[in-house]
């Protein structure tokens, strides 16, 4: 992997540096630097406790322990009728902002300390928390995804990191889950090696549950993750808490038409075989999936080559070479559709093609085909300010196709069959070659979607910041 981490680096080596890179050294610094006016009571041996000192205290007040159920982690301090329901007043804290203020803090272990107020109560926080949510409030936060470009098909399948067999990621262990999980919050994209094709979808169905659901996978009527490891066939359970998630494709489909369920759409480009641009899936719906995966069960025989572009390294890029363009295509809101007369389907949403949150990028939503024609905002009156919105529109797009069209952003992999890509949606796009096929031998991949919510759960269950 020595070499590869240099293909990696590569967008932060050309000077394009994404928010946060670099800065680990320097953090402490932005945040302690006047730390030689912070008082003692920010020290506890050789604990540095000074950044609370930014937070307000209302926040610290409300972020107390014991304001949470240990059970259900609810908020207890929320007022109101326990018969009716009713909100009920709150009584104002007995300090005006003016005068509340820490008298000391005190380590009760690694992660964990306690707050002493000068009204002499005592709240009680997880440190490490804390530090989190002071970071991404200040923006300050290092960017600890993995920005790749340059990479070859070699450079995937001999990735000890990017690449991992069917068997070894569901693992009953466990180890498995949690690698590939890393590798899709690093990297957003994962080789699934040896995924079974020959069983209507369970090891499919299997594969999400993986990536899906709670962390604990030990119920199999509850996971169906436990379930294909108890001998299961299901591809989806009546009372499962994982798996695919349900479209208006089905739960796992195929993109050859004879393969589908009957009554689900086939009403999308990738039923054809021409060649497909790069693209982010079901833009359309107001919280697009947050795993898209493929597994190959017949090639074409000729081309259908899949390609795969890391969002992340091209939105970065674009902020950095071009901020106006970035700035435009983060702010201006569009509109995505799709629409299927035969079975009743009409799904719409809107909403930036770059979404952002205290300076990071948190989602890409981005597919020309389903993009409906845009409209001023309501207040652009005059020819001129119209025509200056799709003139900027026009340019911004210009710049952002440049460099999704630029090879050094485009992975191109030939799949064989049992090799499947799962790639976070709102984050790396994916592509396709033309190819030819044959009605006896059909180019076939089947996969299903994981929802971003799942997937942002998994992920902090693992230790990420999401």
């Amino acid at each position: 992997m020595a070499g590869m981490r240099v293909l990696f680096r590569r967008v932060i080596d050309s000077g394009v540096r994404p928010r946060g890179v670099g800065r680990e050294d320097n953090l402490s610094k932005r945040w302690r630097s006047s730390s030689a006016a912070i008082p003692s009571a920010f020290f506890d041996g050789d604990k540095d406790f000074s950044f609370l000192h930014s937070l307000p205290w209302q926040f610290l007040r409300a972020s107390d322990s014991a304001n949470f159920d240990l059970e259900t982690s609810q908020r207890k301090d929320v007022l109101y009728n326990h018969d009716d329901g009713r909100p009920e007043s709150r009584i104002p804290d007995s300090l005006s902002q003016k005068c509340v203020s820490i008298e000391k803090v005190v380590a009760e272990n690694d992660k964990r300390c306690k707050i002493l107020w000068n009204d002499g109560k005592w709240s009680h926080h997880d440190f490490e928390k804390l530090e989190e949510q002071y970071l991404s409030w200040k923006q300050i936060r290092p960017e600890d995804r993995i920005l790749w470009k340059n990479l070859t098909e070699a450079d995937v399948r001999q990735s000890s990191d990017l690449s991992i067999a069917f068997d070894k990621l569901i693992a009953d262990d466990g180890s498995g889950m949690s690698r590939a999980l890393k590798t899709l919050y690093e990297y957003g994209i994962l080789l699934v090696t040896k995924t079974p094709v020959e069983d209507n979808g369970a090891g499919i169905a299997a594969l999400g549950a993986a990536l899906s659901g709670g962390s604990v996978k030990d119920n199999p009527s509850a996971s169906l993750l436990a379930n294909y490891r108890a001998g299961g066939t299901d591809v989806v359970l009546p009372d499962g808490t994982d798996g695919p998630l349900r479209t208006l494709y089905g739960g796992v489909w195929a993109t050859s038409s004879a393969g589908q369920p009957d009554g689900t759409s086939v009403a999308d480009s990738a039923y054809g075989t021409d060649a497909l641009p790069l693209h982010t899936d079901s833009t359309y719906l107001q919280d697009p999936p947050g795993l898209q995966i493929f597994t190959m069960v017949r090639p074409a025989t000729v081309g259908g080559e899949s390609v795969f572009c890391d969002g992340l390294a091209v939105a970065e890029t674009l902020r950095s070479l071009y901020p106006d363009v970035f700035d435009i295509l983060s702010k201006t809101n569009r509109t995505f559709h799709s629409k299927d007369e035969v079975t009743g389907w009409y799904l719409k949403a809107t909403a930036p093609m770059i979404q952002v949150r205290h300076g990071r990028i948190t989602s890409i939503r981005h597919n020309d085909l389903d993009r409906l024609p845009d409209l001023p905002p309501n207040g652009e009156i005059g020819a001129e300010a119209i025509d200056a919105f799709y003139e900027d529109l026009e340019s911004a797009h210009r710049k952002w196709d440049s460099l999704i069209a630029d090879d050094e952003f485009r992975l191109v992999l030939k799949l064989e069959p049992g090799d499947t890509i799962v790639v976070a949606n709102q984050r790396c796009f994916h592509g396709r070659h033309k190819f030819g096929a044959t009605a006896n031998s059909p180019r076939s991949v089947m996969g299903c979607y994981i929802s971003q919510g799942e997937l942002l759960s998994r992920f902090r269950m693992e230790g990420f910041d999401v």
